[in-house]
């Protein structure tokens, strides 16, 4: 019974939200057809590249849910870092609903990085993050640099905020587009 409990506690500590980005930018659209320019895009994978200070790749972690909300339970990889460490992050969102055409939404948001902010939120006093990279004003958040420290855990909330004309840096405005809870262990 305690089992059930714990496995009930920890899909809840993992919920996780999933909106669509608005594909603004789309110029094949034809006019004359029945097709939305401003389409919705679906983020079902947000891929973290962790690598060394000579970004040479050390660990890949992700959130995948493929067939989106109500479906499958969403495959989220716990982020294993080791203690005292310092690691650069390189993020991609993608669309991996049709397995015959991934579509990278990424390169999106790089298009319409004035749009959004990628935001951390870590309960762990001992990890340190520095997004940087940038729109030329405000933080995006696609690299960033991290600092752990001593061995602690708890979770890390990534949330990717799209912000049209309303970007200052600030990660309380803005949709949310896709926002994950990874479990976090320093170890």
């Amino acid at each position: 019974m305690k089992s059930v409990i714990k496995t009930i506690s920890l899909l809840g500590v993992l919920s996780l939200s999933i909106v669509a980005c608005k594909d603004d930018d789309d110029t094949s659209v034809n006019p004359d057809s029945n097709v939305n320019p401003n389409e919705e895009e679906l983020i079902t994978t947000v891929e973290l590249q962790f690598s060394d200070s000579l970004d040479n790749p050390i660990d890949t972690f992700y959130f995948k849910d493929v067939d989106g909300v109500g479906g499958n339970d969403p495959i989220i990889d716990s982020l294993y870092l080791s203690s005292n460490t310092t690691y650069h992050l390189s993020i991609r969102f993608l669309d991996e609903s049709n397995p015959n055409d991934v579509e990278d939404i990424t390169v999106e948001i790089l298009q319409e990085d004035d749009e959004h902010l990628v935001c951390f939120n870590s309960d762990v006093a001992t990890l340190d993050i520095e997004i940087t990279d940038s729109d030329g004003t405000y933080p995006l958040g696609l690299a960033s640099r991290w600092e752990s420290g001593i061995a602690a855990s708890g979770s890390l909330t990534l949330t990717l905020k799209h912000q049209l004309g309303l970007k200052n840096g600030n990660c309380d405005i803005g949709e949310t587009d896709v926002e994950v809870n990874f479990p976090l262990i320093i170890q």
